[in-house]
């Protein structure tokens, strides 16, 4: 310290040690490493009075001393159980990491830390603990321990320390003078070296409280009441935010906030005049804000040796003043929150007492708070619930304090309450027993939702688990979160297999974009969307389902954001449709069928008769008229005329057959060049009456399998019309050649060509294709090239036409090869 006038104060006792009884030798030899006997018990004495618990530790972290007031927030009742132990043997190693990182820090760094921490055994994380570390160094700078001071937050328990430390003080002062008194009345001049030496001791003490008052954040300071002088330590002029020098009560009170100033005043008038013990908690203005400062001192009576003095000490106390109001807040929230809780909370003593109920307790049983604090537990139920609860109450062990039960209790003025109880029990130290703490909450809506609830599960479950349907329930994400049962007998999947997966994997990908849509639909529109998609099985089969999509809705008829989807199998529907169309086509060609067959025989079937029957009749009634040449003539008109109505007939009749299933092909093995060539001399005589000529250009001797009067018809067909749209003088190529297991027969002509829009339509029946007359006004039957396109397919080959109008077409056929004579060529492993 600062003062020189505290290097004569004798804090020793030469009575005793001060050592605890029960300190354990290995402890003291642990202590004299550090300090020698006579400092260790100043050291003692001197911890014993700070106002607050204290502690030193050596470095590896053990206990050396403390005094009584760190024994009792560990709650342990000798020096024996702290002293050479760690913090973690104490507190656990969990709760012990942040002090011995807090250690670790002090000897690293040689500097004073602070920090907080929550008190041992404190649950409920309300009392904070603020702990200030300081190093005590040797004479060499090297640090030989730690010292610390705990400061608790709770204002009832700084008090209570506070009380202490006045009374210890007091008593230790009284007998720290009288021991001097003795002392000099009985010493003679050998007391001169042993005051020598007391001093020196005195200021080793003295720095050694230096080090204390600066853990403890304190100045210390004292008053001469006759002379007024006043003296402050270095922390003094810090906490007042004062430059060091002479200081007087007219200058530090100028510092004193203007609420607290005439309170100070007054307070200081009782310290000069001699009133012994003395604390004030007041407001002062430094560092530009207000600072709480707590002024504490004592009145010494003078000596022969030594004036009349008053010594002190001052501390900030703004962080502790924070925190007790920070408490009180707390005490106020929690107790407003419990005050507001519907669970029912109260509390009672072993014999059924009650010392606390809160107002959902009382609003339940119908009575006020102050009359229910002076009933019991047993005047409140009946007797039934009672004795249940006190046998709950009897499980409750110091082992196992805490106990939950449901229980069905009368509810005064309203029959049966279904009732959820925590009973917690609360032990003094040493378990004893101190009192119940009962929160109840009342489940009985809750319970008759709950059986509302199962049973609608239960109902759900049924229907889902024997409906035909499949019912899914889908996050936005498109995950699969329920599916119904049903699944497996519909998919062979099991619900299992399928929950949590994505929806679009089962789904057929070509139907995936269609399915992608619906959800923007259902934001835009909330109305149920009916959708149609296929869905593979677990054996990978497309199957048709038809599934009302439409948004999930809660009790409240608010949106989930998820989507309900009922899915039905519709694959026989679907089949049915098929079937259905496939009818529709077959009757929709019947239909042009029939209007072809009855336009064939209303016009193509009777011009040629009308030709036949106008000459014959001519021929008849007038022979002798006409000419040989003329009648010549008749008769070759007649034949044209009955020629193309034979063929008319004889694709019709082919035609209807095919129509009908009449007709069966029967494949066999055959040269196409002669069938070709047969073909070719057929039609020669209609080819020469317009100088047409036919060329040949293949002559390989393919075999083909097919059936050989189809083949014909197919070929006289295509050479007949080639003939018909030739211009006279032309030429007709034919030609073939392999393609793969399959020949190409290809008719090529020079003549009028056909009309694109003609093109597209030329072997369909469904759409009207008028037939062109030749080049020579020939007819057409419009029956030649359908019938040529089925006789092709039938034989297992395919048709095509080339055509530009006004130039010519190329009409070309496959037909299957002898596939013993030309097997199908190797592919090429690459």
């Amino acid at each position: 310290m600062a003062n020189p006038s505290h290097h004569n104060k004798d804090f020793s006792n030469k009575e005793g040690s001060h050592l605890p009884p029960e300190l354990p030798q290995n402890i003291i030899a642990a202590a004299k490493e550090i300090l020698d006997i006579s400092r260790l018990n100043l050291s003692w004495d001197f911890m014993e009075v700070i106002p607050a618990p204290v502690f030193v530790k050596d470095l590896e972290h053990r206990y050396i001393a403390c005094n009584r007031q760190f024994l009792d927030i560990l709650s342990c009742k000798g020096y024996g159980s702290v002293l050479g132990k760690t913090t973690g043997e104490l507190i656990g190693k969990t709760n012990a990491e942040d002090h011995f990182t807090s250690d670790r820090q002090v000897i690293l760094s040689g500097n004073e830390i602070t920090y907080e921490s929550s008190f041992p055994g404190d649950t409920e994380k309300v009392r904070i603990a603020l702990i200030t570390k300081s190093p005590l160094k040797l004479s060499d700078g090297s640090i030989s321990a730690i010292a610390g001071i705990i400061t608790d937050i709770s204002r009832l328990k700084a008090l209570q320390v506070q009380q202490a430390f006045h009374n210890s003080q007091l008593e230790i002062q009284v007998a720290r003078r009288t021991e001097e008194l003795e002392q000099k009345n009985s010493r003679l001049l050998s007391e001169i070296a042993e005051k020598v030496s007391i001093q020196q001791e005195m200021l080793r003490f003295e720095n050694r409280l230096e080090v204390a008052l600066k853990a403890l954040k304190a100045g210390a300071w004292e008053l001469e009441p006759h002379s007024g002088k006043l003296e402050w330590s270095s922390k003094c002029y810090e906490i007042f935010d004062i430059e060091p020098g002479p200081v007087s009560p007219e200058k530090w009170m100028g510092k004193v906030h203007p609420e607290d100033i005439d309170r100070v005043k007054t307070q200081w008038s009782r310290i000069s005049a001699r009133m012994g013990w003395f604390e004030l908690d007041f407001r002062i203005m430094a560092y530009g804000k207000p600072h709480w400062i707590r002024k504490s001192g004592y009145y010494l009576p003078g000596s022969h040796e030594n004036g009349e003095r008053i010594t002190g000490v001052m501390a900030d106390i703004s962080e502790e003043k924070y925190f007790n109001d920070r408490l009180l807040d707390s005490q106020r929230f929690f107790k407003a929150i419990v005050e507001d809780q519907t669970e029912l909370i109260c509390r009672i003593r072993p014999d059924g007492s009650f010392t606390f109920v809160n107002q959902a307790f009382a609003r339940f049983f119908g009575k006020p708070v102050p009359t229910l604090l002076t009933l019991t537990l047993r005047e409140i139920i009946i007797p039934k619930d009672y004795a249940k609860i006190r046998r709950l109450l009897n499980l409750v062990k110091p082992v196992s304090t805490v106990v939950n039960f449901d229980h069905q209790l009368e509810k005064p003025g309203s029959g049966p309450a279904m009732m959820q109880w925590t009973i917690r029990a609360i032990y003094t130290e040493g378990d004893i027993l101190s009192e119940y703490q009962f929160v109840g909450r009342d489940v009985t809506e809750v319970e008759s939702s709950r059986e509302a609830l199962r049973r609608s599960e239960e109902m759900f479950r049924l229907i889902a688990e024997n409906s035909n349907d499949i019912i899914s329930i889908h996050p936005h994400d498109g995950t699969v979160e329920y599916v119904s049962p049903s699944v497996k007998n519909i998919l062979g999947y099991t619900a299992e297999e399928i929950t949590g997966s994505k929806a679009g994997t089962l789904i057929y990908e070509k139907d995936l974009p269609d399915i992608s849509t619906l959800g923007k639909r259902l934001k835009k529109c909330p109305n149920p969307v009916l959708a149609a998609f296929r869905i593979k099985d677990h054996v990978g089969k497309l199957i048709w389902f038809e599934s009302m999509i439409q948004p999930q809705y809660n009790s409240h008829g608010e949106a989930t954001g998820k989507i309900i989807a009922v899915t039905r199998d519709i694959s026989a529907r679907k089949q049915a449709e098929a079937q259905q169309k496939l009818v529709e086509k077959q009757l929709k060609e019947a239909n042009f069928a029939k209007d072809k067959f009855f336009s064939i025989i209303a016009h193509d079937l009777r011009s040629p008769f009308t030709s036949i029957l106008g000459f014959s009749r001519l021929l008849n009634e007038e022979y002798d008229d006409f000419s040989d040449e003329d009648r010549k003539t008749m008769v070759q008109q007649i034949l044209i005329s009955t020629e193309h109505t034979f063929q008319l007939l004889d694709n019709l009749l082919a035609w209807a057959k095919t129509q009908m299933g009449h007709t069966c092909v029967y494949p066999e093995i055959f040269r196409l060049d002669g069938l070709i060539n047969e073909t070719v001399q057929l039609a020669s005589a209609q080819a020469e009456s317009k100088n047409i000529s036919i060329k040949q250009l293949s002559n390989h001797q393919f075999e083909v399998k097919a059936d050989v009067n189809m083949t014909k018809t197919v070929m006289r067909n295509l050479l007949s019309n080639a003939i018909k749209y030739s211009y006279e003088g032309a030429q007709i190529v034919v030609d073939s050649k392999r393609e793969g297991d399959m020949v190409r027969i290809t008719v090529t002509d020079y003549g009028t060509g056909i009309h694109a829009d003609t093109l597209r339509i030329l072997f369909s029946l469904d759409e009207k294709v008028i037939s062109a007359k030749g080049t020579a006004n020939e007819k057409g039957t419009g029956l030649g090239l359908i019938l040529v396109r089925e006789f092709v397919e039938r034989n297992g080959g395919t048709i095509s036409v080339e055509s530009e109008y006004g130039k010519g077409s190329r009409f070309s056929f496959t037909l299957p090869l002898n596939p013993d004579k030309y097997p199908p060529p190797a592919q090429d492993p690459s």
